[in-house]
C-alpha cells in the first residue's frame, strides 16, 4: 500500500510503498534529500513530521533527544510513512554534498563504436554516490585516472552509467584496453553545478554537442524522475562522435508525450547551427535551457537564446 510524503518548505511530493524508508522513496524519486551515512549513525537526514504517522523500521545509533522527539524529530533513513505524510526537510544543493572515495565495481563495459564506451558501475550496499544530475566524477584504476560526467539519473540507486570516450586521458587507454566484470574502479566526487533548478516548471531545452550529452542524458532523466517540466526539448549536435545513443533518445520520445528530440549534424559555422537549434523558439522568456559543449557554440548558443527573450536565471552551461 503507496503512501505520499510531501517535504515541506520546497513542496516536493512522492509515492512511499510500504517497505521504504522515507529516504529511500525520496531518493528512489529523485527528491535530493540531505543525508549522510544512510544507515542510522550521523543524524544527517533528521526530519521533522509536521503531519501524519510514521513508524520505525530500522534501529539508529544515533540519539535523538526526547525534547526533539515530543517535537516530531525523526530520522529519514530508520523511519516509514504510514499513510500519507508531511515532513519538514532539507533538499541538498550542489555545494553540500561532500567529497566521496568509493571503491565501485564494474557491471558491464557496453563498446558503443570505436570512439566511445558506456560503463556501468556499481557502488557497494553500504556506500551509495551522493551526487546530483549533470555532475561530474574522477575515476581511477592501476593508475590510470580520468574525469567523466555522470551519465544516469540519482534516482538508480547504486548503478552509475559513464560514457569513455577514446582520447589521452589514462583512463579511457587503460577502459579501452579492456575492464574485467567487478574490477574495482575507485571513484572520487561529485564536482559541478550543472544541475536541474528543482523550483522551475517551465518548458526545458537540453542541448549536447558530442559526449556532452552524457550530462544532458542525466538531467533529462532526473527531469523525468522528479516531473518538474512542462515538456522536454533535446537538441543533439554531433561533431566527431555519432549520435550513439541514438535508440535509447528515440525511445523516450516514443514512451512520454511532453519529449521531443532533434538529432543534428554540427558541421556547420556555430552561429548558423545556434539559430537552427532555436529556430522552432521565437520566444524563450519562459523557457530553461541546459547546454554542454564547447565554449564557440556555447557562447553563440546563448547569444541566440537572449535575443530570443531568455533570462539569464534560465541558462544553464557545462563547457565540454
Amino acid at each position: 500500500m503507496s503512501a505520499q510524503i510531501t517535504v515541506m518548505p520546497s513542496g516536493h511530493a512522492f509515492p512511499s510503498e510500504e517497505n521504504d524508508t522515507i529516504l529511500e522513496a525520496a531518493l528512489r524519486a529523485g527528491i535530493p534529500l540531505n543525508y549522510g551515512c544512510n544507515s542510522g549513525n550521523c543524524g544527517d537526514c533528521l526530519a521533522w513530521l509536521v503531519s501524519g504517522e510514521v513508524r520505525k523500521v530500522h534501529p539508529h545509533d544515533y540519539l535523538l533527544r526526547e525534547a526533539d522527539k515530543g517535537k516530531g524529530a525523526l530520522l529519514m533513513c530508520a523511519y516509514s510513512a504510514v499513510g500519507d505524510v508531511v515532513i519538514q526537510a532539507s533538499i541538498t544543493g550542489a555545494n553540500d554534498i561532500p567529497q566521496q572515495t568509493i571503491a565501485t565495481r564494474v557491471k558491464a563495459v557496453d563498446p558503443i563504436n570505436e570512439q566511445i564506451l558506456a560503463l556501468h558501475l556499481m557502488t557497494p550496499r553500504s556506500q551509495r554516490l551522493r551526487f546530483l544530475a549533470g555532475q561530474s566524477v574522477r575515476l581511477e584504476i592501476d593508475g590510470a585516472a580520468g574525469e567523466y560526467f555522470i551519465a544516469s539519473c540519482p534516482c538508480e540507486d547504486r548503478h552509475i552509467e559513464l560514457h569513455v570516450r577514446r582520447d589521452q586521458q589514462p583512463f579511457a587507454e587503460r577502459a579501452f584496453a579492456g575492464l574485467a566484470r567487478d574490477a574495482v574502479v575507485q571513484l572520487t566526487g561529485p564536482v559541478g553545478g550543472f544541475v536541474i533548478e528543482l523550483d522551475s516548471r517551465r518548458p526545458i531545452l537540453f542541448v549536447a554537442w558530442d559526449d556532452g550529452f552524457a550530462p544532458i542524458k542525466s538531467l533529462i532523466q532526473h527531469a523525468m524522475s522528479l516531473e518538474v517540466a512542462e515538456s522536454m526539448h533535446l537538441y543533439w549536435l554531433a561533431d566527431e562522435l555519432a549520435h550513439y545513443q541514438e535508440n535509447y533518445v528515440r525511445s523516450l520520445a516514443d514512451a512520454l508525450d511532453d519529449f521531443e528530440y532533434r538529432l543534428m549534424d554540427a558541421h556547420a559555422d556555430l552561429a548558423q547551427l545556434a539559430e537552427r537549434v532555436l529556430a522552432a523558439h521565437p520566444d524563450l522568456a519562459h523557457c530553461d535551457i541546459y547546454a554542454a559543449g564547447p565554449a564557440g557554440f556555447l557562447a553563440s548558443l546563448r547569444e541566440a537564446a537572449l535575443a530570443r527573450n531568455l533570462s539569464m536565471l534560465g541558462w544553464h552551461e557545462e563547457v565540454m
